[in-house]
């Protein structure tokens, strides 16, 4: 015979697994993590923008240094587009990461009306489409500010005040604006 005393145990009630509602916990995870990844891209686009503003610093400090050299004014446009262009990159990454979202909240919403549902669908779509003309007017108005940036800067360097260099500066200028205005215009039909 054993000397083993064998313990009884009474049987309690199972517990039952924990309940996940799959789909939010995707969502959020979906969410999270292009919030992580748009917040990388930003720090890279910092670092690179700071890099390329100590390399337009040493072409300056360079090119102060050679006798007969032309102007910094290029130097000077290229420093200040690329951050623009590196701004315009963060529109469109925060652009990305509101895409998401509203992806995962459309998830997310559960409804057993189609018309809710459709309902939904076409006011994701609406924001959806108010987001990128959005993204699409910022760049507009940054390739306008180049460019009468580089004509402002043109203009003063080689000092083509009157005449007809002058006549074509501004007729360009305003064929940009006219160009300018017109997709901005394009973009709000899109809109409506």
């Amino acid at each position: 015979m054993s000397t083993t005393q064998r313990v009884h145990r009474e049987p309690g009630a199972a517990e039952g697994p924990e309940k996940v509602d799959f789909g939010e916990y995707v969502g959020n995870l979906v969410t999270s993590g292009a919030e992580r990844i748009a917040e990388v891209q930003k720090k890279a686009l910092d670092v690179v923008v700071q890099q390329n503003t100590e390399l337009v610093d040493l072409w300056k400090k360079t090119v102060r240094k050679l006798p007969g050299a032309p102007g910094l004014f290029l130097l000077e446009l290229e420093g200040s587009g690329f951050e623009r262009f590196a701004e315009t990159q963060k529109a469109v990454i925060d652009l990305i990461v509101e895409q998401s979202r509203a992806i995962t909240d459309l998830l997310k919403e559960r409804t057993s009306e189609a018309a809710k549902a459709t309902d939904a669908a076409v006011k994701f779509t609406q924001q959806g489409m108010e987001r990128t003309v959005a993204a699409q007017k910022k760049i507009v108005d940054h390739a306008a500010a180049q460019t009468k940036e580089v004509f402002d800067a043109t203009r003063e360097k080689f000092g083509v005040e009157g005449g007809p260099a002058e006549a074509a500066a501004d007729s360009i200028q305003r064929g940009v604006n006219a160009i300018v205005d017109a997709q901005k215009e394009l973009l709000d039909m899109a809109v409506r």
